[in-house]
């Protein structure tokens, strides 16, 4: 009976995991040639020229900004541009929290992001659905000699509901961190946006932004000295 029910469980993990692989490796496939037409790139068109801005890297997004002249634009069309090809952090987050497998990062064009969203839920799932199958087995086998489980005397069956918990556990922080990941990149992607086309956080031309403030001085009243703070006014500019 042991050796049976020992050959029946390794041969279930053994099917379980070909199959999480084979599934990971064709999405993983399947991303890598999708990223090429992603549904989010959106370009824009400089000096006749059609450039990439939207769902592209963080890295590839730098380098198509800092090869074009965008402060030549008028501050209403780099706003355009700004609220065109942002990232819409809300829906990408929604979308890895319930579609899961990186799928919200894939549209913000977060290669590393897509691929950490698929290898959480495919590991927690694989290890969740061995669990639950081999205490399925474990229940069938007991059955058919007309044993009741015992999670107390049964050891296989206690580590097989256990691993069941903990990968369905594992499963739902996995989908929060995936919720997570797009707020993350969004966040850096759009502060780089913004700083490509000089603009402030608050759509204002950052190459003539004013900046008014107050900082601590030291200063000497009646020959001693005082704590006090003084006005300041910044004007930024870019060259």
């Amino acid at each position: 009976m042991k050796k049976l029910l020992t050959t029946t469980i390794l041969l279930c993990i053994v099917v379980i995991t070909l199959g999480a692989s084979t599934n990971l490796l064709t999405s993983f496939v399947k991303t890598t040639i999708d990223l090429t037409s992603l549904p989010t790139l959106k370009k824009v068109v400089i000096d006749g020229e059609e450039v990439p801005l939207g769902g592209i890297s963080v890295k590839k997004l730098k380098k198509n900004l800092a090869e074009h002249d965008f402060a030549s634009l008028s501050l209403e069309e780099r706003i355009a541009i700004y609220q065109e090809t942002r990232q819409d952090i809300g829906k990408s987050a929604f979308r890895n929290l319930l579609v899961g497998f990186g799928k919200g990062s894939q549209r913000q064009g977060d290669v590393a992001g897509h691929i950490t969203g698929m290898v959480l839920d495919w590991t927690t799932l694989t290890v969740a659905g061995v669990g639950a199958s081999i205490a399925l087995i474990d229940f069938l086998v007991l059955a058919m000699f007309g044993q009741s489980p015992d999670m107390e005397t049964d050891d296989v069956l206690k580590i097989s509901v256990y691993a069941a918990l903990g990968g369905a556990g594992a499963f739902v922080l996995g989908r929060i961190v995936q919720a997570i990941l797009p707020t993350i990149y969004g966040s850096r992607y759009n502060k780089t946006l913004r700083n490509g086309l000089y603009l402030t956080k608050n759509m204002e031309d950052s190459t003539t932004a004013l900046d008014f403030g107050f900082e601590p001085t030291l200063y000497l009243a009646d020959e001693r000295p005082t704590m006090g703070v003084k006005f300041v006014a910044n004007l930024g500019f870019t060259p």
